[in-house]
């Protein structure tokens, strides 16, 4: 048996033994060992139904249309409206204007009405509202029963464009 004197204290190389095993085992417990092996990683699952077909973007024809509501939509007064348009550029009206600036329109809606003839400038009165702002939403109030709501663009003078009218019915309670 092996006995070695520190200080006061005489220790056993038995007891000395197991001092190291308990500090070894405390060690490996503490993550003082080896480093865990990583997770392996969760297999990705294919969807159930294939994705949509991806929306041709090849046309630089321009569209206009409603966001909300949509056609057919039963919704209440007031009634929240949301226009977008593509391959056009929307801009509020400038204060002087000579001529109408190539690719830029505004919106009109007009409340229970068709839409306007190509080259037909759209009326500043009922039923038509102008947004020469460039705004893109509107509310207004509507009795109750089915409505028709046009959208149309405008250029800079107010006349309309080719194929940028859309109409929609809907129903408020």
């Amino acid at each position: 048996m092996l006995i070695l004197r520190t200080g006061r204290k005489r220790l056993t190389a038995s007891w000395m033994g197991g001092l190291a095993m308990v500090l070894a085992t405390g060690l490996a417990a503490c993550g003082g060992g080896a480093p865990a092996p990583e997770p392996e990683p969760e297999p990705i699952e294919e969807a159930a139904a294939p994705a949509a077909p991806m929306e041709d973007r090849s046309s630089t024809t321009p569209t206009v249309g409603f966001v909300s509501p949509t056609d057919g939509a039963t919704v209440s007064s007031p009634v929240s409206m949301e226009f977008i348009v593509s391959n056009l550029n929307i801009s509020p009206v400038p204060a002087e204007v000579e001529s109408p600036r190539e690719g830029m329109g505004h919106h009109h809606v007009g409340i229970d009405t068709e839409c306007l003839a190509v080259g037909e400038a759209i009326p500043k009165a009922d039923p038509w509202v102008h947004f020469g702002d460039g705004s893109k939403v509107f509310e207004t109030l509507l009795p109750a029963g089915q409505h028709t709501l046009t959208l149309q663009i405008g250029d800079d003078m107010h006349v309309t464009q080719d194929g940028l009218c859309t109409t929609i019915s809907i129903t408020v309670e």
